[in-house]
């Protein structure tokens, strides 16, 4: 069982919000370049050290974090710190950071939760002594039903916003669960963001695409699915999907690995495998799959009102495989 420590609240409140995006990202990791081009925000990111910041049960496995961010973060220099440190950088406009946060919508009666891994810019406003904060990207993160719970309570209380964050960075730094998380999920997540940004590219809502070249290999080759999704699907009653019509059997190779044999795999330098992530996200669902050997994403699709991960969803890879062939 990992350690958790107390989180600082003040050493890291400066740096925390309550997410506002008018689009609502479908994608499991989004991006914002094309929309701050013109802002030259961009332009400044590249002169910043990125901090990465983690829970503090992940700084066990500083190393295989680090081979992670530096297999695929080229667009700036980093620097991994502890949350409470970043009190230290606050005054300083030369940096950028990744952080836990989490937001909600209210797109119709119903409330949806999202907690995400963003970085975020820091810059001089126009006002005097008044910073301007902007969110380049995001990662959907899929987290325990305890902590969807809970942002959606606190949404609702009443209290000053100071100590809401105080207490929400508390919870996602200390006991959240965070499912599709681990050192070699976070190199392809990175990966997206980099390169993305790089490119002064947006990436917000995705329902579906994929990699004609890519995506056929999987008729010959593995598919690598992470322990965790054959464990949330299992622990699941209904065995027929919620359309009830089965689709014919993803029949080509799959094999189920521990988050610590895939990210061994993934960082490896020689050795290239395609695999699956499974994010849910309050009442949708996003189905990926990475190739690690590039780390980029070569299949997606966002199932709206479809939280649940089913067999059909490997289905829905064969039968755009079979496709393109």
């Amino acid at each position: 069982m990992k350690t958790h420590n107390m989180l600082k609240a003040k050493g890291i409140l400066l740096f925390s919000l309550f997410i506002a995006w008018a689009t609502i990202c479908k994608s499991q990791v989004s991006y914002f370049g094309a929309a701050l081009l013109n802002s030259q925000k961009l332009e400044v990111l590249k002169k910043t050290t990125t901090l990465f910041t983690f829970q503090y049960a992940d700084y066990a496995e500083l190393e295989k974090f680090n081979q992670a961010i530096k297999k695929t973060w080229t667009i700036t220099p980093y620097k991994i710190i502890k949350p409470e440190e970043l009190v230290k950088y606050d005054t300083l406009s030369n940096y950028s950071f990744f952080y836990f946060d989490a937001f909600t919508e209210k797109p119709d009666t119903t409330t949806e939760v999202n907690v995400v891994y963003a970085l975020k810019l820091v810059t001089p406003s126009k006002k005097p002594k008044v910073k301007e904060e902007s969110v380049l990207a995001t990662v959907n993160l899929f987290t325990d039903a305890n902590t969807n719970l809970f942002v959606e309570m606190l949404d609702q209380q009443i209290g000053s916003k100071k100590n809401k964050k105080s207490t929400l960075l508390s919870l996602l730094y200390n006991k959240s669960s965070f499912l599709n998380w681990s050192p070699g999920l976070l190199s392809g997540y990175l990966k997206q963001i980099n390169d993305g940004l790089l490119t002064s590219q947006n990436c917000g809502i995705d329902y579906q695409f994929y990699n004609r070249i890519r995506l056929p290999e999987l008729a010959k080759e593995t598919l690598y699915v992470p322990e965790y999704i054959k464990e949330v699907f299992s622990s699941r009653l209904a065995l027929l999907p919620k359309s009830g019509v089965v689709l014919e059997p993803y029949n080509y190779k799959l094999k189920f690995v521990s988050y610590q044999a895939l990210d061994s795999l993934i960082l490896n330098k020689d050795t290239n495998i395609k695999y699956v992530v499974y994010t849910q996200r309050s009442d949708d669902k996003i189905i990926s799959v990475y190739d690690s050997k590039d780390d980029k994403i070569i299949y997606q699709r966002f199932y709206p009102q479809s939280p649940n991960f089913e067999m059909n969803d490997l289905s829905e890879i064969k039968k755009v495989i079979v496709g393109l062939r």
